[in-house]
């Protein structure tokens, strides 16, 4: 039986369109100056991105959340990935992460298929502000704060055209626990941190570096930030921008490293202290020499070269046999007793006698007065034995 060549032609032609494999989405995503070019990259469902590194060192391309992970990615050599599902991809290099300058780190978004993406623009649709921070993974803390400021629906969601300087998860891992705790509990405090992070107005990584370094601008808290073009990388303030140009429909988010903190909203300087841990209280010592151990917490310790006092910094006065001075508005010298000048943490007393001794050791500023309140310890001691050779029991004058 002979088949019509019209049909034919057309069951050949089915088959063939049958045969023929859709052509795939691709995208291209470069490893170079220690960074991902784009950073940020927009595509739609079952796009594959290409990661080619031109660096003379590895790189990787490692999910924040598991789902791929390249290994090495050694120089001129690619890794490929399909995304399949909409949502938010932040990634990041593993390798020698912690000699990293600056943290790399990426992000691809996920549009479903047939929401055009124009090439070079990570433009997400109709997802605003609000949107892209609720569904970036590295974004969670940032997000879950602004929901309990209530910005979420009102700033993130209605206002703009802002730009914001979203801090990653790691940035607030790095934040002092005493303040991030307080500014949680503390709506009006809370408030004034997040809006340090928004500014008005549309400023993508282009319009910034266009603008010129120490460029100031406005945030909503009616503080400035400073931008500033360094080392091929724009910093804001003392944060550096990780992942930029995440395109809203009302605004643009560039993830920060660093939390920003407005003024007047600065860490609570930790509780400066000092113990002696050698030898301890009650304990049994050789007659000779004595030495003293201590350990100094949240205090830097420098030479006294006739400097003015500083918040944080000063040095020691070791005492043996001696009443902790008190009197805040000169040096402190016991009266009686052994004392000396030191910037270590440990002194060895000389020629101590057998019998009962108090050893003691203060934290005093750069001009000798005492730290107020009083930072000090005190142990008491039994020498046994002997006396021994050593050096004499030393009193200095205060330079």
């Amino acid at each position: 039986m002979r088949m019509n060549p019209i049909i034919g032609f057309a069951v050949i032609l089915a088959v063939g369109l049958v045969a023929l494999p859709a052509l795939a989405a691709t995208a291209e995503v470069e490893i170079r100056g220690g960074a991902y070019h784009p950073a940020a990259l927009t595509v739609e469902s079952n796009t594959t991105v290409t990661w080619t590194n031109y660096d003379g060192v590895s790189h990787s391309v490692t999910s924040a959340g598991g789902l791929f992970d390249s290994g090495p990615i050694e120089q001129n050599e690619t890794f490929d990935y399909t995304f399949i599902d909409p949502g938010t991809y932040p990634y990041g290099c593993t390798i020698n992460a912690s000699t990293q300058r600056t943290p790399m780190q990426g992000v691809v978004i996920v549009v479903p298929e047939g929401m055009a993406v124009e090439p070079g623009e990570n433009v997400t649709g109709n997802m605003t502000l609000a949107d892209l921070v609720g569904e970036n993974e590295n974004l969670t803390t940032f997000a879950g704060l602004v929901e309990t400021a209530g910005l979420t629906e009102t700033v993130l969601s209605t206002g703009g055209p802002y730009t914001v300087f979203a801090p990653s998860d790691a940035a607030f891992e790095g934040l002092d626990e005493g303040l991030f705790n307080l500014v949680s509990n503390d709506t009006e405090m809370l408030d004034a941190l997040l809006m340090h992070h928004v500014v008005r107005g549309n400023y993508t990584v282009e319009d910034l570096n266009a603008a010129g370094n120490e460029t100031a601008l406005e945030t909503l808290s009616g503080e400035n930030l400073t931008v500033e073009a360094a080392d091929g990388s724009l910093a804001v303030e003392n944060a550096t921008i990780a992942v930029s140009d995440l395109v809203a429909e009302n605004g643009v988010i560039h993830i920060i490293d660093v939390v920003l903190l407005p003024p007047g909203l600065a860490p609570p300087a930790g509780e400066v202290n000092v113990t002696i841990i050698e030898p301890m209280e009650g304990a049994g010592v050789p007659a000779g020499n004595v030495t003293v151990s201590v350990n100094v917490t949240n205090f830097t310790l420098v030479e006294p070269t006739g400097q003015p006092n500083a918040p944080g910094e000063g040095h020691l006065h070791y005492y043996l046999d001696a009443p902790i001075p008190t009197n805040e508005s000169v040096p402190a010298i016991p009266p009686t007793g052994g004392y000396v000048v030191s910037t270590n943490l440990t002194h060895t007393w000389g020629n101590v006698t057998a019998g009962e001794h108090n050893l003691s050791v203060q934290v005093v500023n750069n001009d000798h007065t005492p730290l107020i309140p009083l930072v000090f310890d005190t142990v008491n001691i039994t020498v046994e034995g002997n006396e021994t050779s050593g050096e004499a029991l030393e009193a200095r004058v205060i330079p």
